[in-house]
């Protein structure tokens, strides 16, 4: 089988590098580009991960840098060229997926880690096991109306992965009656980086992450939906009393 040649957009970041370690060796994809900011590009990618001190910023723990992946140059995410490739693999913050992602996927495929393209109508969040066999033909209605050779396919909030895993053969089994979850955030997610800024969770249960909940209740809603001819119908009440003709509604005590 020929390999699928990708390029890697973030591929500095932490997300990105997610994708680098995953793609090593990888049987079905062969990285051909590297992408990130302007100030990585034009070097090779193991001098733009390498601090003036000398350290390596490589941050996949109990892994190294595949040594092919460190002569690769580095291009401006802003001018990756697209031609060529089968596959992007995006992991940037949402303002720049926002501008990039539309660009790639006039050409070719995204696989996207951002936030982005998360809500909009032709749009699924792809979740393996949850939704992917029921969701990706909504892909088809992107390109059309998009006018896009490819497409953008985001993955979830990291929270959201756990819950809906987790909710997907509970709600098949019996169906939901109320969500009750508590999730544990590094304080990163809330912007908040070591030193000053941080004392602030000493001793404390902070921090709140703004719109946090509200995200992570949308996108359930949205992957445990159903997809129809306007596109995916959220789920109705994951949150809520129990949906008519449920289990729990038909007596059985769910709590």
């Amino acid at each position: 089988m020929r390999k699928r040649r990708v390029a890697v957009v973030g591929a500095t970041g932490v997300a990105g590098q997610q994708f680098l370690a995953s793609l090593a060796g990888h049987p079905w994809f062969e990285l051909a580009v590297l992408a990130a900011s302007a100030r990585s590009a034009g070097r090779p990618y193991g001098e733009a991960i390498r601090e003036a001190n000398g350290a390596r910023r490589w941050w996949v723990a109990g892994t190294e840098p595949a040594p092919e992946f460190l002569a690769l140059p580095v291009v401006d995410a802003a001018h990756l060229d697209p031609g060529g490739l089968d596959l992007v693999f995006a992991a940037v913050e949402s303002d720049a997926a926002r501008e990039l992602e539309p660009m790639y996927a006039r050409a070719v495929p995204v696989i996207s880690t951002a936030a982005a393209f998360r809500y909009e109508t032709d749009t699924p969040i792809a979740l393996p096991g949850v939704n992917v066999a029921t969701h990706l033909p909504l892909l088809a209605e992107q390109r059309r109306r998009r006018g896009w050779k490819g497409f953008v396919l985001p993955l979830p909030n990291c929270t959201t992965v756990g819950l809906a895993i987790s909710l997907k053969p509970l709600l098949d089994r019996f169906g939901l009656a109320r969500v009750l979850m508590t999730s544990l955030q590094g304080i990163s997610g809330a912007g908040r980086s070591p030193g000053v800024v941080a004392l602030d969770i000493v001793d404390n249960v902070i921090p709140f992450i703004p719109k946090e909940e509200e995200k992570v209740a949308a996108e359930t809603r949205k992957i445990l939906g159903r997809l129809g001819e306007g596109g995916i119908e959220p789920h109705p009440r994951p949150w809520g009393p129990p949906a008519r003709g449920s289990a729990c509604s038909k007596g059985i005590r769910c709590r």
